[in-house]
């Protein structure tokens, strides 16, 4: 294990990604963070920057590839070895879908499949043997849900591109994990009549990918399921 790894995590500034953060923050080295609000993303860096961890943020949407292309390319530029890579930026977009807004799953497949599949194709050369890719999935990756068709869609998309990322980077070392949650506590579902004990809390999401980074590189975590204990909300 690196004693003081390179970080990138995407999605960094709400929900899980923001607990990802602050569960990795006191052991990383250098920590890459990437969100669409530029605001949140300083404010995060200048909590967080100390003399044993330097704090790098990138504004981004990546929802539009020509945010992602220029990510890449800055990312690429600035970081000379990547340990971890976290890729947890997504988006839930409720909808039936044939009376769902047209583009709806265009835009959950560019920022839940594609856009991790060009941050990886555009990085795995900066990750050497002994490094990790975390893709954060969902229940959604392995079950359809009638309320979200669309959604489960794209995730069941980047859980096929994950395994096959799984297959291509075995042979460079290079470990790869699918964190598949089930609902979880966000400021989204602030003023939802709905009881809260019936979701997860985003710092079990983010122990649980602390756990899965801690194992020995002989051995690695493929897949993860996490639900609240009674269960899905359908």
């Amino acid at each position: 294990m690196i004693a003081r790894p390179t970080i990138l995590i995407t999605g960094a500034t709400k929900g899980i990604g923001r607990a990802i953060v602050e569960r990795f923050s006191a052991a990383a080295g250098e920590l890459h963070l990437v969100a669409r609000n530029r605001r949140d993303l300083e404010s995060l860096q200048k909590k967080l920057h100390s003399d044993v961890c330097r704090v790098h943020v990138y504004p981004a949407d990546l929802s539009k590839p020509e945010d992602v292309t220029a990510l890449v390319k800055s990312l690429r530029s600035n970081i000379n070895e990547l340990h971890l890579l976290i890729n947890n930026a997504g988006v839930y977009l409720p909808g039936q879908l044939l009376s769902e807004p047209s583009g709806n799953l265009d835009y959950m497949i560019q920022l839940n499949v594609l856009s991790h599949y060009e941050l990886v194709r555009g990085l795995y050369g900066k990750m050497s043997s002994g490094s990790h890719l975390i893709h954060m999935a969902s229940v959604a990756s392995r079950k359809l849900f009638t309320g979200k068709p669309s959604y489960s869609i794209s995730k069941h998309a980047q859980g096929a591109l994950t395994e096959a990322f799984r297959h291509e980077l075995r042979p460079l070392g290079i470990r790869v994990t699918s964190i598949m949650p089930g609902p979880t506590w966000s400021a989204s579902w602030e003023g939802v009549d709905f009881p809260k004990n019936r979701l997860l809390d985003a710092r079990h999401i983010a122990e649980a990918v602390w756990q899965a980074w801690q194992l020995p590189p002989e051995a690695v975590m493929e897949e993860l399921v996490i639900r609240p204990f009674e269960g899905d909300i359908d």
